[in-house]
């Protein structure tokens, strides 16, 4: 991941366990219980909102990068 030390990566690492996570809900909904339910639509919605939060952070955390190397 481009040039981020170890506390930024610690950071970014919440965000992409939410992610898996999310997924693993929604895979375990799906294929192991064979039901979808309200809280499985609320994984999906959730999933899309912390794609979108990570990549916003990521941004973020570019600008502030490269706004250090100034």
């Amino acid at each position: 991941m481009r040039d981020f030390t170890t506390k930024q990566l610690m950071y970014m690492s919440f965000y992409y366990f939410s992610i898996i996570f999310l997924v693993a809900c929604i895979l375990y909904d799906v294929v192991v219980a064979s039901t979808v339910t309200g809280f499985t639509f609320g994984y999906v919605f959730a999933l899309f909102y912390m794609i979108a939060r990570t990549r916003m952070v990521l941004r973020l955390m570019s600008d502030q990068q490269s706004d250090l190397e100034k």
